[in-house]
């Protein structure tokens, strides 16, 4: 009766320990780290938007092409040319003359250009010669033909602004890649510290089985093959107990590589830092207009636009065209100088025209063969995006579906093996199936911290797919 009351006695506290271990290892959390140095997956993302270096190189970038289309409209800015000629030798003034030009380029291809110069000598030209106060000319020059439509300033001034245009989806999708490679490795940290709190939940458990059937075999209650089972057991766990940190540490240096201060320094992450639970839920999506809004489909639009202005140009090329130069002249400095009466001007016509046109024509040939290129491009980068975000919709639903099931699957397996370990306690199990019991209940709550990592990973993906950062931080995007 003794021996059986210290047996029973030994079960209850055995028990009662068991149960504040199990309630410890199996009861559901919604975060692996609480806590001032908890990392949400938002205000990760959120920090790594904000000063990871691909992130300020992708807006560097963006400010570089904004700079290039200032460029391009530079090409119609008003210029003034002047020259000044002088020639004296042995005394004699051979010639005195200067230059003035003043030329306003319009969007157009008209240009409207206004002179004044004035030439005196003893020896000089006598059609460079001037009244002695100077000659006021006014004019413009007009493109005659198909030059008329677009030359190469007008075009060059296309492809900037087209670039600029597709500039903020270039950025968008560099910041988009960049967000899904460190959801991914977010995730697997989560993971990391999960399998490693498992880990060391399961060594706990087996260490206290290991004590209690220890003393049961003193005792003379137990078997003393159980205690060489606990003890394997034991050292199994603490085995993974060592894998699961080391995978630890090295999802944690993974994501110390996406962490950079305000003035570009590497930022070290915090040793008590902890992920916390993810609350990202994905409601905002819509995918009406979703595939033309791709920065991939609008970087590939611009570039076919692009090649369709160089084609367009290379057309022109093609056809002869003239230069058609008018001005009114008058004698002096002042605009009531100028005859607008049709007497006083000068006027001039230039020409090209290429007789065989191979260069042209192979210009043209290969902008039309570019221009199809991207147009097949385009058709196909729509697709695949459209395929793209069919399949992250998918596989989020399908890890969120699992996450679900798997914890019914954790509910399952903690009530079989609360009841093993009482079929244990009154003699109808072995020690053998309560360890694989609970060495069931551990690889479940593995699998489920796989899977929160999983969806972590599937939520990158979506932004990828889809191409709007925003989706992981949240509407304050830039």
């Amino acid at each position: 009766m003794i021996g059986r009351l210290m047996r029973w006695g030994t079960a209850v506290r055995w028990g009662a320990r068991l149960a504040v271990l199990l309630a410890g290892l199996i009861a559901p959390r919604a975060v692996v780290g609480q806590g001032a140095d908890s990392l949400s997956l938002e205000a990760f993302l959120s920090r790594v938007r904000d000063t990871h270096p691909l992130a300020q190189q992708a807006m560097e970038q963006r400010r570089q092409v904004a700079q290039e289309l200032r460029v391009a409209r530079g090409g119609f800015d008003p210029s003034i040319s002047a020259t000044w000629d002088l020639k004296r030798f042995n005394g004699i003034g051979y010639f005195d003359e200067l230059d003035a030009r003043l030329t306003v380029p319009t969007p157009w291809g008209l240009d409207f250009t206004m002179g004044w110069e004035r030439a005196a000598g003893q020896i000089i030209n006598p059609e460079r010669k001037t009244p002695g106060q100077g000659l006021l000319s006014a004019g413009v020059s007009l493109p005659i033909g198909p030059r008329l439509l677009t030359d190469e300033r007008r075009t060059a001034l296309r492809q900037a602004e087209l670039a600029d245009e597709g500039a903020d989806a270039d950025r968008d999708l560099a910041v988009a890649r960049l967000l899904q490679g460190a959801a991914r490795d977010w995730g697997s940290w989560w993971e990391g510290e999960a399998r490693l709190r498992i880990a060391e939940e399961g060594v706990a458990l087996a260490a206290f089985r290991l004590d209690a059937v220890r003393k049961r075999v003193i005792a003379g209650a137990g078997a003393a093959i159980d205690s060489v089972e606990a003890l394997a057991e034991w050292e199994r766990r603490r085995v993974l107990a060592i894998d699961a940190r080391a995978a630890r540490e090295a999802a944690r240096l993974v994501v110390t590589g996406y962490l950079w201060g305000a003035q570009g320094e590497p930022v070290a992450l915090p040793a008590t830092s902890a992920p916390a639970g993810m609350r990202l839920v994905v409601s905002r999506l819509t995918l009406t207009g979703a595939i033309d809004r791709h920065p991939a489909v609008q970087q590939v639009q611009v570039r076919w636009l692009q090649a369709d202005a160089q084609r367009r140009l290379a057309l022109v090329s093609v056809v002869p065209s003239a230069n058609l130069e008018v001005a009114g002249l008058g004698a002096g400095r002042e605009f009531g100088a100028l005859d607008l009466s049709g007497e006083d001007y000068k006027a001039g016509v230039s020409t090209r025209l290429p007789l065989l046109a191979r260069r042209e024509f192979g210009r043209l040939r290969s902008a039309e063969a570019r221009t199809t290129q991207l147009r097949w491009e385009r058709d196909r980068v729509r697709r695949d995006v459209a395929l793209a975000v069919d399949r992250a919709t998918v596989e989020l639903r399908g890890v969120e579906g699992q996450l679900a099931g798997q914890r019914r699957v954790i509910v399952a397996t903690e009530a079989l093996l609360v009841a093993e370990q009482r079929r244990f306690e009154t003699g109808a199990s072995s020690l053998l199936i309560v360890n694989l019991r609970e060495r069931a209940v551990l690889d479940e709550r593995l699998r489920l911290a796989q899977l929160e990592g999983r969806r972590a990973a599937a939520l990158g993906a979506l932004v990828v797919a889809l191409g709007d950062p925003s989706l992981l931080i949240g509407d304050n995007g830039r």
